[in-house]
């Protein structure tokens, strides 16, 4: 869902206009800088007589009048979680408004995307330094998936051409081949890595699946969801889109393990070469019984991490009824999101020990 909201961002950002609702005055989006926050000046105050807020004057510096100064009305509450509160220095989008051929500049949000152009650039940076040609591959394979997803998947699903379903797996599979063999070469530690990927997500899949049917989950478990069913993505089917959630969030972890799994077993065919078809498989079992705890709980605390507001929402209601809450639509969703790719991952190690030692002795 998330993946979603981001591509229509960066639709957005990409043209500088916000479709508006029809019969609403064009609505453009433009880069500043505030120069001046402080009190109103007399013709702010008689227009705005009954609002709190102040003056804030921004320098645009994108657009056809950029490096013009304008100044604007900023409400502020005090009250209000969505309220915008800005200084000095701060870089901010401007909505440019035209409306009976006048003008106006209202405050939207904080520009902040320069600073993820940073982050990214310092995780690649970090990524080939420490990684070397292999970090350098890395890059290169989460590039292609992001790609894969954004510019195919995303795509796929708003034409709604196709089941969600198959879809995901297709990708999935995609993404999993790609990143395995850039990454590792073609070999049969990588082939054996990819089948075992495979594997893992298609349980994770299934479960997803079941979960999805058996517990009624609706995809509608967020406010973004429910105000894309509402206006523009109203034919999307939701529950497909949970059950893409639910795949592509398990993907990596389980590509992380089934690599380690299949890597540990070539090493130890390469030092005891006469080892029996057995030992291999135990082997392997035994790497992944170690990854096994810290994957799961890896997972399990990512979950848990981006709905930490959802936790403390249900703490809060120490009076509430606890049936009543832990059959929550989201609750549920979040529990069964975090379980399903877990369960996957879990599945994916004696797949893949199996199939490594069975390739390997193959030879």
């Amino acid at each position: 869902m998330k993946k979603i909201l981001l591509i229509l961002m960066a639709m957005i950002l990409s043209t500088g206009i916000l479709q508006a609702a029809p019969g609403a005055p064009p609505v453009e989006y433009e880069k500043g800088v505030v120069v001046f926050v402080g009190p109103l000046d007399q013709s702010m105050q008689k227009q705005y007589q009954m609002a709190k807020g102040e003056l804030v004057s921004i320098q645009l510096t994108s657009g056809p009048e950029a490096g013009k100064v304008v100044d604007t009305f900023n409400f502020v509450s005090e009250r209000s979680a969505y309220e915008i509160r800005v200084k000095t220095g701060d870089k901010v989008i401007v909505a440019v408004s035209h409306d009976l051929g006048k003008i106006s500049y209202h405050v939207s949000d904080f520009d902040r995307f320069d600073y993820v152009y940073i982050l990214s650039g310092l995780f690649v940076l970090v990524l080939v330094v420490f990684g070397g040609f292999i970090g350098a591959k890395s890059v290169l394979v989460i590039a292609f998936s992001m790609v894969v997803i954004f510019k195919f998947f995303i795509g796929q699903v708003l034409a709604s051409q196709y089941s969600l379903t198959l879809l995901t797996l297709v990708v999935s599979a995609v993404i999993a081949i790609a990143t395995q063999i850039v990454v590792s070469g073609l070999s049969k530690k990588s082939l054996a890595a990819v089948l075992g990927t495979i594997g893992g997500v298609a349980v994770a899949g299934l479960l997803s699946m079941l979960s999805v049917k058996l517990m009624h989950l609706t995809g509608l478990d967020s406010e973004e969801a429910m105000l894309l069913k509402a206006s523009v993505l109203s034919y999307i089917d939701f529950q497909g889109v949970l059950f893409a959630g639910m795949v592509f969030g398990a993907l990596g972890a389980v590509m992380d393990v089934t690599i380690s799994i299949a890597s540990a077993v070539y090493e130890v065919r390469s030092v005891h070469p006469s080892i029996s078809f057995k030992e291999l498989v135990q082997a392997g079992m035994n790497v992944g019984r170690d990854i096994m705890g810290t994957m799961s709980n890896t997972l399990i605390l990512a979950y848990a991490g981006s709905s930490l507001p959802l936790m403390l929402l249900i703490a809060s209601q120490q009076n509430a009824p606890m049936l009543k809450i832990l059959n929550l639509n989201l609750i549920v969703t979040e529990i069964a999101r975090a379980l399903t790719g877990s369960i996957g991952l879990i599945c994916a190690i004696p797949l893949t020990a199996i199939i490594t030692a069975t390739l390997l002795k193959r030879d």
